[in-house]
């Protein structure tokens, strides 16, 4: 029997330069929860963190590289960029207010949506949006 294949989630594993940094930013800044870490406590290597349905998973360049040898990720440089989608755009954007620098200001788009962006301590772009009604 031919099964279709479900995917059913994308979990991003960025490389950063302290874990313990970008856990602590999307935990007070985003109210993202940390869910798993290695170790569980202290200078951490990896870190999961999640709020709803999104996750995000932080690593060190050391660390990765003991996963995948064959890679060279000898420098922790942002690049990629995540569009994430949300209900109450006006209130995360508040929440956000003089705390955080916004990269692009609270815009409409020509696709039916409201959108602004923030940088995280590494560099990697976080775009949230809201599909206008």
């Amino acid at each position: 029997m031919n099964q279709e294949t479900v995917f059913e989630s994308l979990s991003p594993n960025l490389i950063v330069a302290d874990v313990n940094q970008s856990v602590d930013f999307y935990v007070r800044q985003l109210q993202f929860k940390k869910i798993a870490s290695v170790p569980e406590t202290g200078i951490l290597n990896w870190a999961m963190v999640m709020r709803g349905p999104v996750t995000m998973m932080f690593q060190t360049a050391a660390s990765i590289k003991e996963d995948l040898p064959s890679l060279d990720f000898s420098t922790a440089e942002a690049s990629a960029t995540f569009y994430i989608k949300v209900k109450g755009l006006d209130t995360l954007l508040k929440s956000l207010d003089g705390k955080i620098e916004l990269v692009v200001p609270l815009r409409k788009t020509f696709y039916g949506a409201r959108e602004f962006a923030i940088k995280d301590p590494d560099g990697y772009i976080l775009m949230f949006a809201e599909d206008v009604k």
